[in-house]
């Protein structure tokens, strides 16, 4: 799809993280645009974008029958009402377990599969120069590895249609920003975003001081845009995507000592027995973000917006669970595998209409996002090779009426973190029922997820019909959008495998073992 050009007359400037805030009000000449915008709904959209929560990262219990999907150590009281006041997805997804692919395939509602994003953009050599920790990241995961497999794309192509694209093509009276993180090579304003906060990654998130993770300044600049368009009365997409929670962990010493003072107590009293998360730094990174997260959400009922403004909160991928900082318990694994720990998600929708309190069980994802906004918007005109389905007919009551989705969830993760035990793999849902293929050893797991979330009983030797049947429908899709299968590298020799010798060093150093993972296969 070709890109669109806005044929408004903009005034804007760019807001960067190393300047004094400059966002600039959108100013729409174009006539009839106000007069038409009247006759057609018009809500705000906010899509909160964290970065590594895993779905038992917070406070809020993710399934009413599952105690521990939730944190028992990590306070989030922001999004604990949040979720009272709106929907909460016990099987949302993240599209991808991890980073760049995740926020690509949400700015298309299409899969990474499809669009060839397998990896981060990081290791990639065109983006070496801004991030050269990709030039070692590339050689541990790529260089003399068992399989043969691509490099995923270096940026999210001009030829695809962003979220901010659509609306410019279809609603020209919205005003379209992005602030924070954004990781997708080539910066936003070439994908439809008039305010945003520059090409950004993972290194603007790292410099500890004098906000340790930028939450509060991203928040600042979120608030300062909604200001400009409550004052303008412009409608709005706002992604605000956090550098929270990802590594490395920085926190306010006093939020760290509120913890441990916290821990401490537990302790006394003897009600640390239940506790599933143990490290303060991190508790302390998940606490700020709910804080800030919560004066966000504040701002827009102090500005008059909340009650037509639809807020989406989610996360890229699952939890990071190296090094035992965290865990995604009783989810199996974590950040880089399609195993449930690394792709499912806090997802959480409040807005005009939406059922306060309600709990939906249907699998949504993050490609759902861009045709949800569609349908509330009453845009019509879509790219005929989406992968999303709209959820927009599961935020109310009758969400217990809706038939589950035909075509299933599908993730592909193309590359190797031999520290975590990563190789290729894919990972396809259809109702309740998960299918897992590891590529390098041809094993392929099959779980019933309503029975078994932990995914510790393969099925597949008992239904092997079945399997086949959803392993032949996986391939054919990847067939379909043209990706190439990993394939035997003849010349791999292990002695030289740098990712392998590196884990072999990791692993002669004693650390705690996470907890409820499933037994990786020898390689």
């Amino acid at each position: 799809m070709k890109k669109h050009t806005a044929k408004n007359s903009i005034l804007f400037t760019r807001a960067f993280f190393n300047h004094p805030i400059l966002f600039a009000l959108v100013l729409l000449t174009l006539p009839g645009v106000t007069a038409h915008a009247e006759t057609r709904q018009s809500p705000n959209i906010i899509l909160v974008l964290v970065d590594d929560q895993g779905w038992t990262g917070t406070s809020v219990q993710m399934a009413k029958a599952i105690d521990s999907s939730r944190s028992f150590l990590y306070q989030t009281p922001a999004l604990e009402a949040f979720a009272k006041e709106g929907v909460r997805f016990s099987s949302g997804y993240s599209s991808a377990p991890n980073c760049s692919p995740a926020r690509m395939s949400i700015q298309t509602g299409k899969t990474a599969a499809r669009l060839k994003s397998t990896d981060i953009t990081t290791v990639h050599p065109n983006n070496y120069d801004k991030e050269p920790y990709g030039r070692i990241m590339h050689r541990r995961a790529y260089v003399n590895k068992p399989l043969l497999i691509d490099l995923p794309v270096p940026e999210l192509s001009l030829e695809e249609q962003t979220i901010a694209e659509l609306l410019k093509a279809t609603r020209p009276e919205y005003v379209s920003a992005h602030i924070g993180k954004w990781h997708l090579g080539t910066a936003p304003d070439l994908h439809g975003y008039t305010v945003h906060s520059g090409n950004t990654s993972n290194v603007e998130g790292e410099i500890g001081d004098p906000d340790p993770k930028r939450t509060k300044e991203v928040t600042q600049q979120a608030i300062d845009f909604l200001k400009q368009q409550a004052a303008s009365k412009t409608p709005f997409f706002l992604q605000v995507s956090y550098y929270a929670v990802h590594t490395p962990l920085r926190a306010f010493e006093s939020s760290i000592l509120a913890v441990q003072d916290r821990q401490t107590e537990s302790r006394r009293k003897g009600t640390d027995r239940r506790v599933n998360h143990l490290h303060p730094e991190y508790a302390a990174m998940t606490e700020e973000l709910d804080s800030a997260f919560g004066t966000l959400m504040d701002s827009l009922d102090e500005l008059g917006l909340a009650d037509s403004t639809y807020v989406i909160y989610t996360s890229d991928n699952g939890a990071e669970i190296q090094n035992s900082i965290t865990t995604n318990s009783p989810l199996a694994r974590g950040k880089t595998s399609v195993w449930e720990g690394g792709i499912r998600v806090p997802f959480l929708v409040r807005g005009p209409g939406v059922a306060p309190g309600l709990q939906v069980d249907l699998p949504v994802v993050g490609y759902d996002i861009l045709p949800t906004i569609a349908e509330w918007l009453e845009i019509q005109d879509l790219p005929a090779d989406l992968d999303g389905e709209s959820f927009a007919g599961l935020l109310t009551e009758d969400a217990a009426e809706a038939s589950p989705r035909e075509k299933g969830l599908i993730w592909y993760y193309g590359a190797y973190r031999n520290g975590k035990h990563v190789s290729p793999q894919m990972a396809f849902r259809k109702g309740d029922i998960k299918l897992y293929w590891d590529i390098q050893n041809d094993r392929v797991d099959l779980y019933d997820l309503s029975l078994d979330l932990s995914e510790t009983t393969n099925l597949a030797g008992f239904f092997p019909d079945l399997a086949d049947s959803m392993l032949s429908e996986l391939k054919a899709y990847m067939d379909s959008v043209g990706v190439s299968l990993p394939k035997p590298n003849p010349d791999y020799d292990p002695r030289l495998d740098p990712g392998l010798r590196l884990r072999i060093l990791e692993e002669s150093e004693p650390r705690m073992r996470n907890q409820g993972q499933p037994k990786e296969p020898a390689t």
